[in-house]
């Protein structure tokens, strides 16, 4: 077995063969991007940088894409819980200002 059907076989989750995003793929990515830059700041854009270098080397069948994707999950995931915590701290605090 080649080392390119290894990688066509183990392509990470929402991209193609050639590097792009399945539709599933594109409506995750742009929830996750939008959400990278707005709330997850420092993490989310190494995040996005590492997803770019990721799908990028799905083109050239390098079997280190899946693992700078992962990477890129990887960052996101400790930003987006701690981001998600940070608002509903924000909309808490906000509504007991409101009420009282």
């Amino acid at each position: 077995m080649t080392q390119t059907a290894t990688l066509e076989l183990r392509l990470p989750w929402g991209t193609t063969a050639e590097g792009e995003f399945t539709r599933a793929g594109t409506m995750l990515a742009f929830v996750m991007g939008a959400f990278a830059v707005f709330i997850t700041f420092p993490l989310g854009i190494i995040g996005i940088v590492l997803s770019c270098m990721g799908l990028d080397r799905i083109h050239r069948r390098d079997p280190a894409a899946r693992r700078f994707l992962l990477w890129s999950w990887i960052c996101f995931a400790p930003g987006a819980v701690i981001g998600t915590g940070l608002v509903i701290l924000g909309l808490v605090s906000l509504v007991t200002w409101w009420v009282t």
